[in-house]
């Protein structure tokens, strides 16, 4: 066993699952650490518990020589899915890591979470708290229980689909300068790229892992976020790098290791055990929805015979006598479709007394019913799979559509979202800025785009999404727009401007990154582009990697909900 003075921290402390008394810290060694504690103490006596040596912080007597001190003993859970490949950007002094990856595809990495709740906190008080584990320790930094309803001001950080992108850790310090320091953030998914590469959450040498991207909000801040495709693993076999694995998930009625989340379940454990749960966080109502499909490419050939990759829209030729080595389409993760139980719950959620007496009423989920984004299309559907045969009625290749008709979240989400008086629904996915309004009042916003974009699909960008040949049922595609008819909105203070001048409704320009804050007060509502009586008020922030001098800047603002 490994000698517990060498275990290490592999990123700073971060907080998850806040309630009235508590909220619980939790932190990633690259070793198990059975001697690991949380250390919380009243936040006057932060700088000197900032002062203590790691020894110091293990002292048994460390509890009566700081007053008011709570030290709590954590527990450890390895994360036996985390991973290196030959992909992967390892830093220096990962030489065993190395070494091993020169004979094999793929090699497992030690990663232990540790976890440890502040419990038996006085609500609207900050604490200091540190975490030490083997012979490291974390920088002192704050938390608190959970607001109360009535709070005076929540400024709660929105963003998602971070996923390596090299500006990342530069507009996540800016958001801090700009706005910070938050009292929650949202987060709309897909972290990384790979969700079983551990590199990729704590130490890319690229310099842009998630947790070090989110150091200077995550120690202070509780984390609400919602699954995305990209945590999402497939199958792995032996041979296959971590990537191909991605690429190779299937849905568990084909088979029951089809696909994985685990990683990304036990780093940000689910207040509910479930993929969708809600949560009421200074009176604002949060409802976290699984609305998510597997990634795959928009390959697809005419002739079944040159089929040569599976797809979003197709099988390889070469996998049609194996189901394993099929893709079956995009399947969704966790069906959301009528009488689904994911749904149901939706359902009565949306009529709880929780949420229809909420100061706000949020919704966050990846995929959002409206969208001008690339990853819009295919319909937000079940793969409908279709099989070719030949004269004699042998299986000679198979295509998938998702009808219109049968889009879950436009058919079946949407109407919910509409009669039951939601606030602003988040989601990501596709790599831009984005808002609509509807009719009913719902705010719909994208705030993706983190760094790298895959474009924006608007009359006014010009661009037009691939479509299927003919043979699929490419009519059904929506090539520009949002495929349910809503007009994406012009940022009310600064927009993007057009080849001629002209005021554009999105942001989908590389290098730009885009993050949003939510404030909620009794006053939110003053600001251009906000209703006076407004209840929040949701600010969009742009930063520029290119000028990276310059300040993030407010380039959007409306008002929701009523005060």
């Amino acid at each position: 066993m490994r000698d517990e003075n060498d275990v290490t921290l592999l990123c700073e402390p971060y907080l998850v699952l806040p309630d009235a008394s508590g909220v619980e810290v939790a932190w990633v060694t690259d070793g198990e650490a059975r001697d690991s504690r949380l250390i919380v103490v009243p936040i006057g006596l932060g700088e000197r518990l900032g002062e203590l040596s790691v020894g110091e912080l293990k002292d048994p007597a460390l509890a009566s020589s700081l007053p008011g001190a709570q030290v709590t003993r954590s527990a450890g859970v390895r994360l036996p899915a985390m991973a290196e490949d030959r992909e992967s950007f390892l830093t220096d002094g990962l030489e065993d890591l190395r070494n091993a990856l020169e004979t094999e595809t793929t090699v497992a990495r030690e990663v232990w979470r540790q976890s440890a709740r502040a419990s038996g906190l006085e609500p609207g008080v900050d604490y200091a708290y540190r975490v030490v584990s083997g012979a490291a320790a974390s920088r002192v930094a704050r938390l608190s229980a959970s607001p109360s309803a009535d709070a005076p001001l929540l400024r709660l950080l929105l963003t998602s689909d971070h996923q390596l992108g090299a500006p990342v850790p530069a507009a996540m310090r800016h958001a801090s300068e700009a706005a910070g320091p938050f009292d929650a953030v949202l987060y709309a998914g897909d972290f990384v790229n790979i969700p079983d590469r551990a590199s990729e959450w704590f130490d890319d040498a690229r310099g842009s892992a998630f947790f070090p991207s989110m150091r200077d909000i995550l120690p202070s801040t509780p984390i609400f976020s919602v699954v995305g495709n990209h945590e999402v693993q497939g199958r792995r076999e032996p041979g296959r790098t971590l990537s191909e694995s991605f690429e190779g998930s299937l849905p568990v009625r084909v088979s029951d290791d089809g696909l994985s989340l685990s990683n990304y379940e036990t780093l940000f454990p689910s207040p509910s055990g479930s993929r969708f749960y809600a949560v009421t966080f200074g009176g604002v109502r949060i409802v976290a929805l699984s609305a998510t499909r597997v990634w795959r490419s928009d390959r697809a050939d005419d002739d079944p015979a040159a089929r040569l990759v599976s797809s979003r829209y197709q099988e390889a030729e070469h996998a049609l006598g194996d189901p394993l080595a099929q893709r079956y389409g995009s399947h969704i993760v966790d069906d959301l479709q009528a009488g689904s139980p994911q749904y149901e719950w939706l359902r009565r959620e949306l009529s709880s007394r929780a949420f229809t007496e909420a100061r706000l009423r949020v919704v966050v989920m990846h995929e959002s019913p409206h969208s001008i984004g690339v990853n819009a299309m295919p319909h937000f559907a079940h793969p409908v799979r279709l099989e070719e045969r030949d004269g004699l009625g042998e299986l000679t290749g198979v295509r998938y559509d998702y009808p219109s008709a049968e889009s879950i979240l436009l058919r079946d989400i949407a109407p919910l979202f509409e009669a039951s008086r939601v606030d602003l629904v988040i989601g990501g996915h596709s790599h831009l800025w984005s808002r609509f309004a509807s009719a009913a009042g719902v705010q719909y916003l994208e705030t993706s785009h983190a760094g790298s974009t895959h474009g924006a699909f608007d009359r006014s960008s010009g661009r037009r999404r691939t479509r299927p040949p003919f043979r699929w049922n490419a009519h059904d595609a929506v090539a520009q727009g949002d495929a349910g008819g809503l007009d994406p909105i012009v940022p009310t203070r600064a927009p993007r401007l057009g080849a001629a001048g002209e005021p554009l409704p999105y942001v989908a320009e590389q290098g730009l990154s885009v993050f949003t804050v939510l404030t909620v007060s009794a006053g939110a509502g003053a600001g251009a582009g906000a209703k006076a009586d407004a209840a929040g008020i949701v600010e969009s922030y742009l930063y520029d990697a290119r000028t990276p001098e310059v300040p993030a800047q407010v380039f959007d603002a409306f008002g929701v909900g009523e005060a």
